[in-house]
């Protein structure tokens, strides 16, 4: 009996083609684009997860207020902060402060520069409970001058030989002995790093006190709770009351501070703050993705649905003469499950196949920069069976409605006209994979507007025909780096290619480094304060990256000391009205310096539009480490870096050439938005096509049933026309009530999003009628050849055929 069940299961999708390849396709590919999304977003909830105990590692942030309004938001703190947190907060068990840095690290064989490394206290692996490959957890970083490496780059720099006891090279030829190796930290993290390096160095250089202090925050301070806490709100209290009681520069500046503890598993999901490693990825992008998969599966089900209704008119005959001779109704219904769970079986397999070349072969045109989480075998199973349970069980309504079927009816041809329960959740699902499709449009154009107006935005600087170079670590000492540099870029601009150059501590589309609460103008009576940020350039920055001068003038040749250069924002944040008119005043700085005033730069856009332009103070100092050397490009063409990486040898024989086009370093910043952007269009295309499919379907199903009716109403004197406009008009009526329900939905879904620009597009009103125009279209489109065949055949041969 089985064996018959299983023929006739394949003899009806073999016979019912067009049926089976609507099924195939939108079917596969739904779960194609499921499985890739639900991976892609499986990855990024993954970060941070892999540290035993993780739940219960904090980091502690730092918030400063002036009445109420945030003046400074930090993921870093004070370093004095790790060693007075656990005396307020007896339920921490471990604290470290870490700092990041990037380095060039070497040795006689090996050098390579931008290395990720973290200066941190010994207590680190007390927080992070790191695997260790060799040496001690306890011991390993409390001498100065001490490193622990990981174990790919212990094999970068050692080859085979035993790591532990040899010297590595940082930036200015500081020696530090290897004292152990740690295995790789996984890629799905929030802190990258290779190399730990003792904190007891810093204070043995005498770079920092080794007590710490608190006049500003620039290290990151983790602690790890004991078992069982919970009252989370009580701790911050506590770590508040230590700011409140130990930062004496609030009372000072009129400002509050406060420290609160954010869980280091959600740190790559929450709103980034100022000085974060990396650039945090937004929840509600990858919410609206898993919705997306979700919601492409469910109308590939729905189409599921209303093709295997639609279709029970043409297998009525089948089902009437099994009844006859005695099927039951739990046969029947086994028939078409069984069949049904065949066709997922297929598309499962189909589906996997095009999702590993959308993940693998095609991944740079589809998924451009994304990383997908790996999948066990289990998990495949496991989704395999999820899949064919899930469209078995969606099978079983056609089938439970096709059982139920009267065979006096069937044989009589006394269906009836589809208006009943089954008539009501056919139009329903349609209306529902319509309303889906036309939403998805409606977000992917609104969030296609914003990131073309993001890349088309006038950002304030030249960034199109700027190149940069990352500034030579093994100068970083050096008394003569300045001079090495003006020499270098004297030959530089000596080729014709190069117009102009300037040394930066940061460029356009990193997060400036240095920041300072305490700036106020001499004699103001503005009592408003807020950190301004503090870029360290030369002379040739106005030049190279097209700054405006508004007011007052470029910094003078080697002019160090005691004169800066600010932006609009920034003279308004001193009390300006009018930004000109700080021109030649002075400002005091933290450090109780007077600073004159020599010009003003029009505001531009150092970091992304979802930031608003911070207040900048510019000062005439060359970068004592890292930074930038930057230089205007007349063209990109013909062989100038070659030229350029010559000179660079020639000047820093022991660093290497690392450059960037400006223009691509700074859109980076909206990878995420172009990926969501691109991941958009994608669906939109596969949504439309999947709901398209099922009205195709659908469609000529439907021209089938109604053939008797078009061929009276032809003999009635009916046009072609006519026809047409009655075939089509049931399914524009189902399209403008689901832009009822879609419309609101988008309109929503993006003005939220676009709240997390500062400088955004508003939503006008074609950009929500569009989407029901496109989809209108496309179905329109897509009934179109059945329809218009319908209208036009013969109506004796139609009406002979009843």
């Amino acid at each position: 009996m089985l064996k018959h069940y299983w023929n006739t299961a394949i003899r009806n999708l073999r016979r019912n083609k067009l049926f089976t390849i609507i099924n195939v396709i939108g079917l596969s590919v739904s779960i194609a684009v499921f499985l890739a999304l639900i991976s892609y977003v499986k990855y990024q909830f993954s970060y941070d997860k892999f540290y035993p105990g993780g739940d219960k590692i904090y980091r502690i942030d730092y918030y400063e207020y002036q009445q109420g309004l945030p003046v400074l938001q930090s993921a870093r703190t004070h370093d004095r902060t790790a060693l007075l947190a656990a005396s307020y907060v007896p339920q921490i068990e471990a604290v470290a402060r870490v700092y990041n840095e990037k380095a060039f690290v070497f040795t006689e064989d090996v050098r390579l520069v931008d290395q990720n490394m973290l200066f941190a206290d010994s207590s680190f692996f007390k927080v992070f409970d790191l695997k260790i490959i060799s040496g001690s957890p306890d011991k390993a970083l409390t001498p100065p001058n001490s490193v622990m490496i990981s174990k790919s780059q212990a094999k970068v720099y050692f080859g085979d030989e035993e790591p532990v006891g040899k010297t590595l090279y940082f930036n200015e030829h500081l020696p530090f002995t290897v004292t152990g190796v740690f295995e790789d930290v996984p890629k799905n993290s929030s802190m990258d790093f290779d190399f730990l390096l003792s904190w007891s160095t810093m204070p043995f250089y005498g770079w920092v006190s080794k007590d710490g202090d608190f006049n500003a925050p620039w290290t990151f301070t983790f602690v790890k709770l004991r078992d069982h806490v919970a009252d989370i709100a009580a701790i911050n209290q506590a770590l508040s009351r230590m700011a409140k009681e130990h930062i004496t520069t609030l009372k000072k500046r009129g400002h509050t501070g406060r420290y609160e503890l954010r869980p280091y598993e959600s740190l790559h999901t929450l709103p980034g703050l100022s000085g974060e490693v990396k650039p945090s990825t937004s929840k509600t992008l990858l919410y609206a993705l898993l919705s997306l998969a979700v919601f492409i599966l469910v109308a590939a089900w729905i189409n599921y649905i209303n093709l295997s209704l639609a279709r029970s008119i043409e297998r009525a005959d089948e089902i009437g003469v099994r009844k006859v001779f005695g099927a039951s109704r739990t046969a029947i219904s086994g028939q078409f499950i069984l069949e049904a769970g065949i066709l997922s079986f297929t598309t499962f397999l189909l589906g996997l196949g095009l999702y590993i070349l959308f993940t693998g072969p095609l991944s740079d045109i589809l998924f451009t920069h994304v990383t997908f989480s790996p999948t066990s075998t289990i998990t495949w199973l496991l989704y395999l069976f999820a899949f064919v349970a899930g469209t078995t069980l969606i099978a079983f309504y056609p089938a439970h409605f096709m059982s139920r079927l009267k065979p006096a009816l069937i044989l009589k041809n006394k269906l009836g006209s589809g208006k009943g329960r089954a008539g009501l959740l056919h139009q329903g699902l349609m209306m529902f994979q319509l309303f889906l499709a036309v939403a998805i449009v409606g977000v992917t154009i609104i969030a296609g507007r914003q990131i073309a107006f993001m890349q088309q935005f006038d950002s304030g600087f030249n960034a199109s025909a700027t190149i940069s170079l990352r500034a030579p670590a093994s100068t970083n000492s050096d008394s003569l780096r300045y001079s090495r540099y003006t020499s270098f870029r004297e030959d530089v601009l000596q080729l014709a290619a190069f117009t102009a150059g300037t040394a930066s501590m940061n460029i356009p589309g990193e997060e400036i480094r240095y920041h300072d609460e305490d700036v106020h103008a001499v004699g103001s009576k503005n009592e408003k304060k807020q950190s301004f940020r503090i870029m360290w350039i030369d002379e040739g920055y106005q030049e190279t990256f097209g700054m405006i001068l508004t007011g007052g003038r470029n910094f003078r040749d080697r002019e160090f000391g005691n004169t800066c250069i600010i932006n609009e924002t920034a003279a308004r944040a001193l009390g300006y009205a009018n930004p000109a008119d700080a021109v030649n005043t002075s400002i005091l700085t933290s450090e109780h310096k007077p600073v004159t005033i020599v010009g003003i730069w029009k505001d531009y856009h150092h970091e992304s539009l979802r930031k608003p332009v911070d207040p900048i103070i510019f000062y005439y100092h060359h970068p004592h480490e890292y930074g930038y050397y930057s230089f205007q490009v007349q063209s990109r063409q013909g062989d100038y870096l070659e030229a350029l990486e010559k000179i660079w040898h020639k000047h820093y024989p022991n660093d290497q050439f690392i450059y960037y086009f400006m223009d691509r370093f700074f859109e980076e910043q909206y990878r995420s938005d172009e990926l969501f952007g691109r991941l958009l269009n994608l669906f939109s295309v596969i949504s439309i096509t999947v709901a398209s499919l099922g009205l195709f379907g659908m469609a000529s199903l439907a021209m089938v049933k109604r053939t008797k009716e078009i061929g009276v109403r032809k003999v009635l004197g009916a046009s072609v026309w006519n026809i047409l406009v009655m075939l089509s008009s049931s399914y524009v009526k189902l399209i403008a009530f689901s832009c009822v329900f879609a419309f609101p939905l988008a309109y929503y879904l993006m003005y939220t999003w676009l709240q997390e620009f500062a400088y955004k597009i508003t939503i006008q009103w074609w950009m929500i009628i569009l989407p029901g125009v496109i989809v209108l279209a496309a179905t329109l489109l897509t009934i179109a050849g059945q329809s218009i065949r319908a209208a036009m055949a013969n109506p004796a041969r139609s009406l002979c055929d009843q």
